[in-house]
């Protein structure tokens, strides 16, 4: 893949594509991120820090994958079914399995009972610090967003009650209504006033919603939003980071480094175990399961780094360490927590780490 020189040029070529990869335009429009592109096989990628914008051939994606550093990898909607060629691959750190929604309708012509207005740049610290996803850098894109693109608020009693801002990537986000203003429609109309300002200026709305978060899909699909593909976010971890090579969770014992990601969506473990309660302790876990026989109590207990649990057992009757695994992964509250398991030579045969 070549480093992008002309964007517009491939911003063009990216709008006659059957699926349009509105994300990837976004941030090459956007940001002054690196992008390459490979002409014969129409694929792009833009490096957008830790994340990565991509779209085309799965084959030219994994070359490129292959020439980096060993290192942990970011990728943001990407369709569905060149994502799974991916974190087929590779090792799959974490994953959040969103849904693309697109505006292509009118917006109704309906007149806001709240005055709608632009967010001032003075409610930056705010907004982040009731961003779900707040995070270092998390601040300097909540202003770029105030500053550069449409944002839509609602002020009730001289503060904001609800808005709604856009993303680097063009994705509508960062909505938020105050717990003691909900239920009024707030999130309609400043959402409405945004598709507006949008629409005229020639930008197609769109929004990635996870599969679980049933209020905004309800929301989209009120506003006039149609689901049209499956955009899942997911992280990677290529090789063994120079961190990983250093790490000693376990004081010198040999240790299995795995994620509930890897284990639920790529090596796919089941059980036969109906209920294994857990019960959270500050930021560890106690578990406890017995069940045809079975039974186990064990802690998940976070490392020192806070990037992983170590699962420790305390008591394990008529079933192996695997099966155990197996059992945890399907039953574990936290879908998207990294794990430190202790060494054994059939778990480390049968599941990725």
């Amino acid at each position: 893949m070549e480093k992008i020189l002309d964007k517009q040029q491939i911003i063009t070529k990216l709008k006659s594509q059957s699926f349009i990869p509105y994300n990837v335009i976004g941030v090459l429009e956007n940001t002054d991120n690196q992008g390459y592109y490979d002409a014969l096989t129409e694929t792009v990628w833009v490096e957008n820090h830790y994340f990565n914008y991509i779209y085309g051939n799965p084959d030219t994606i994994q070359s490129k994958i292959e020439s980096l550093e060993d290192g942990f990898y970011g990728f943001s909607a990407v369709l569905g079914s060149l994502a799974e060629s991916i974190y087929g691959k590779w090792f799959l750190h974490w994953y959040e399995p969103t849904e693309r929604y697109v505006h292509n309708n009118p917006v109704p012509d309906l007149e806001s009972p709240y005055p709608v207005v632009q967010i001032p740049f003075e409610e930056a610290k705010g907004i982040d610090d009731r961003y779900e996803y707040q995070q270092e850098g998390s601040f300097e894109k909540i202003k770029d967003a105030i500053l550069n693109r449409p944002t839509a608020a609602i002020y009730i009693d001289d503060e904001i009650a609800s808005y709604v801002l856009v993303h680097e990537d063009n994705s509508i986000g960062y909505m938020f209504t105050q717990d003691k203003h909900r239920h009024k429609g707030l999130g309609y109309w400043v959402t409405l006033d945004i598709l507006k300002q949008m629409k005229a200026r020639e930008t197609v709305p769109f929004v990635e919603i996870n599969q679980k978060n049933f209020k905004s899909q309800g929301l989209a699909g009120k506003t006039g939003f149609v689901k049209d593909a499956f955009t899942p976010w997911f992280g990677i971890i290529k090789g063994v980071p120079e961190f990983i090579k250093t790490w000693d969770p376990l004081q010198g014992e040999p240790f299995i480094f795995s994620s509930m990601a890897h284990l639920r969506i790529v090596d796919k473990l089941t059980t036969s175990i109906h209920a294994f309660d857990f019960s959270k302790v500050g930021e560890n876990y106690t578990g406890f399961l017995e069940e045809s026989g079975r039974k186990a109590n064990i802690e998940m207990v976070l490392d020192a780094s806070n990037e992983a649990y170590i699962l420790k057992i305390n008591t394990l009757e008529n079933m192996t360490y695997y099966e155990l695994v197996c059992a945890f992964s399907v039953h574990f509250p936290d879908h998207n927590c990294s794990l430190i398991l202790p060494y054994d030579a059939e778990v480390a045969e049968k599941v990725g780490g």
